[in-house]
């Protein structure tokens, strides 16, 4: 999976867990927050603006873009700058398309985000079960609940969810080898009206298509 596109699989499990497990009093309002989303948040609409991060604080990727989520298993993420990519799924297949290679890469959604971060954005609640909660708190006008991935196989070691009231606004995702990739969400709209021909990919004349979604 590219670097790039593996945050974007933390949200769609955003979107369909239920956490585990006593916490302390301390902690649930971050909790509540994560619960109350899963529960009531069938889409959401934003602008975006997404950072890669090093373990030396330096800013390695600056990206900028829209994106528009729907369950069960249905995003629409457009890069527009530094770079044109737009990464859109239907709920069964998952199109990557980067415009300065011209090429389009299709792959099954479950072999794109299994049990990664995206799949919490738009799965089943479900799907918090494939995390542990570690702790929760108040940030800069945030309340932040981080969560870590029960399998050893994970790519990456923990995701933080921050809300704003009921909205989410902030997703950090810290990988395996120090990084962290920072996605923060403005002008965000909740359970928008979407059409179907949103989540729909249509190659552009003359790209290379490699189509891995049978394999």
């Amino acid at each position: 999976m590219t670097r790039w596109l593996c945050p974007l699989v933390v949200l769609l499990a955003l979107f369909a867990t239920e956490a585990s497990g006593a916490l302390p009093d301390a902690s649930a309002d971050g909790v509540a927050r994560l619960r109350s989303f899963l529960a009531n948040v069938q889409g959401i609409e934003a602008r975006f603006r997404q950072q890669v991060i090093d373990s030396r604080q330096l800013v390695l990727e600056d990206a900028s873009g829209s994106v528009v989520m729907q369950r069960p298993g249905r995003f629409r993420w457009n890069y527009q700058a530094p770079f044109e990519r737009v990464i859109v799924a239907d709920g069964e297949k998952v199109w990557l398309y980067e415009a300065d290679l011209d090429q389009v890469t299709i792959r099954r959604l479950t072999n794109g985000i299994g049990d990664t971060p995206a799949a919490l954005l738009t799965g089943k609640e479900s799907v918090l079960e494939r995390f542990t909660v570690e702790k929760s708190w108040v940030e800069g006008g945030l309340s932040l609940v981080r969560l870590k991935p029960k399998s050893a196989d994970a790519d990456f070691a923990g995701v933080t969810l921050g809300f704003d009231g009921p909205e989410l606004r902030r997703l950090l995702l810290d990988d395996r080898l120090g990084q962290q990739t920072r996605i923060d969400l403005t002008e965000v709209r909740t359970n928008p009206r979407l059409s179907p021909e949103v989540f729909r990919f249509q190659p552009p004349p003359g790209a290379d298509v490699i189509d891995d979604s049978e394999l």
